[in-house]
């Protein structure tokens, strides 16, 4: 776990790197103003919580912190300590911003967050908060693992996205309730042994606070000049030293960051030093993710690019924002980043609906050869119609398969009790009944592909399907009541059987369809006039 500037909760060290170490330029250590009025938490209640927690293990340092793990002794159980160390626990802003991490964690209620446990001060002085212990990897240690042939596969990239997207929830439910964490990184990113995503170090993040004009501004009141964060991945506003106006958009930027990181491998803006890196931010316009790795799409690498502006304003507004295009990008949907094409409108509507799609698809491929069948009807028309008389013998085995089974649970369920037996029952009879009504579907679609492929020589058998669909249909609205339905079906066939007999129905069909109807009007009529009258007794009555 990653609990204050770099440091991590596997046990190891980080290795130190000018360009990826959180730093605090030009103001000392601390690049926020504390309050004179601060009230640190041990001294808001009598309760001596430092007492409660033995103290184990180093698991990680940083430059200002070390975090231990330890044993909560009243609910026994592992936690996680991180101790301000002795030489700064005097100063007393940094003692306050300490605590103020402390608070802002507290604050957050998200999986994505780690929850905080208690703070205050241990036996010996030194101030101290307690959170979770966390299992897991950072989203630093997952990236380095991989392998050039790795960015080139969708599959694995999919799987770091999906963890960036868990990340910006988190990040966008700090900034609803107002909080700027200033420090994302990948390092910053764990991953727990579940899968888990969480958002750690938050020992730069500051509180907007709202004044009455619907204004925010920074609650610790961030120095002018000051520079905080870690050089490769903070906003040109914050390299700049200007904290005080970072906002949302800073994280947003940091985001596109590790979003560029994920998709090429590499960082846009690291230098060999923290200056070239805070340079390589503030003037630096890298090249597009697409352009380092052609396999990208270009939904996405402008997503990035989007989030890498230098002018806030022309950000995403908040990760919230970030979260949804990605999200709405990996789900075939258009995004705020760029326009799509019409190529690419067409590609995303196939994926969000394959089967239709595959439908439409065959279909356009059955009106081609139409076109084109003049010369060689009879050797497509024999390939294409097995084809689809095998699809259609494997549904009706489904079919034939399905039916007894429902029938065997709708007996059941005739003489089986309210209780956990009849919910399974019922459970898989609405499986079973799904399935079977998708299968009809399908085998009316397939009679219908069939029908209108050997318009010319129409075959037999699809047209008796699609009939027997029609009728099926027509029975099923006439039974649920649902009777302008059934007229729309009937009028449907008789057009077709009166204009050209493609579903082949003979002239005794056609009269009993006709016979139908009438009923089925006449019904209408009945029920409309039923209606009306009962609406002029109301208004008599009234």
């Amino acid at each position: 776990m990653t609990t204050g500037n770099d440091e991590r909760n596997d046990g190891t060290a980080p290795e130190r790197d000018d360009t990826e170490e959180t730093r605090f330029l030009d103001h000392g250590p601390s690049g926020d103003q504390g309050s004179t009025e601060y009230v640190e938490p041990h001294e808001r209640t009598d309760c001596a919580s430092g007492n409660r927690y033995l103290i184990g293990e180093t698991l990680g340092e940083g430059g200002m912190a070390v975090v231990y793990q330890a044993t909560d002794i009243e609910l026994q159980r592992l936690v996680a300590v991180k101790r301000l160390r002795t030489e700064y626990a005097v100063q007393k802003e940094i003692r306050q911003r300490f605590f103020a991490e402390a608070e802002i964690l507290a604050g957050l209620d998200h999986p994505g967050t780690t929850p905080v446990f208690g703070a205050g001060q241990l036996p010996d002085g030194d101030p101290f908060f307690a959170m979770k212990k966390v299992h897991g990897r950072t989203l630093r240690d997952l990236m380095d693992e991989r392998i050039p042939e790795d960015l080139l596969d969708r599959g694995n990239r999919a799987h770091f996205i999906e963890i960036f997207i868990r990340a910006c929830q988190a990040v966008a439910a700090a900034h609803n309730q107002g909080v700027i964490h200033r420090d994302l990184k990948p390092a910053n990113i764990m991953v727990d042994d579940l899968g888990v995503v969480y958002v750690m170090d938050w020992g730069l993040a500051k509180k907007l606070v709202e004044d009455e004009d619907g204004n925010q501004s920074d609650s610790q009141r961030t120095r002018l000049g000051a520079v905080m964060g870690t050089p490769a991945y903070m906003s040109p506003e914050q390299a700049s030293g200007h904290g005080a106006e970072s906002d949302r958009q800073t994280d947003v930027f940091s985001l596109g960051v590790m979003l560029y990181e994920i998709l090429t491998g590499v960082n846009p803006f690291k230098g060999t030093t923290a200056v070239e890196s805070m340079k390589g931010v503030m003037y630096h316009e890298p090249d597009s993710p697409r352009k380092r790795n052609p396999r990208i799409d270009r939904t996405i690498s402008a997503i990035t690019m989007k989030a890498l502006d230098k002018d806030p304003f022309r950000r995403y507004r908040s990760a919230h924002e970030l979260a949804e295009d990605v999200r709405r990008y990996r789900e075939y949907l258009p995004v705020s980043a760029v326009e799509p094409t019409r190529f690419e409108r067409l590609a995303h509507w196939s994926r969000r609906r394959p089967r239709l799609a595959a439908v439409l698809a065959t279909l356009v491929v059955v009106l081609i050869v139409g076109v084109f069948a003049t010369a060689f009807q009879a050797s497509v028309e024999n390939a294409r119609v097995a084809r689809g008389y095998a699809v259609l013998d494997d549904i009706e085995n489904r079919l034939a398969e399905i039916r007894p089974e429902i029938d065997g649970l709708l007996e059941r369920l005739d003489y089986t009790e309210t209780g956990p037996e009849r919910q399974v029952i019922e459970h898989r009879l609405a499986e079973l009944e799904a399935e079977h009504e998708m299968a009809e579907q399908e085998r009316m679609a397939i009679g219908l592909a069939i029908t209108g492929f050997t318009i010319l020589s129409p075959e037999q058998r699809a047209r008796g399907v699609v009939r027997d669909a029609i009728w099926q249909d027509i029975r099923e609205h006439i039974a649920v009541g649902d009777l302008y339905r059934a007229r729309a079906e009937i009028n449907f066939a008789l057009r077709y059987s009166e204009e050209s007999s493609l579903f082949g129905f003979s002239e005794e069909n056609f009269e009993a369809l006709k016979e139908k109807l009438a009923e089925v009007e006449n019904e209408i009529e009945d029920g409309e006039r039923a209606t009306a009258a009962a609406a002029g007794t109301t208004e008599g009555g009234a």
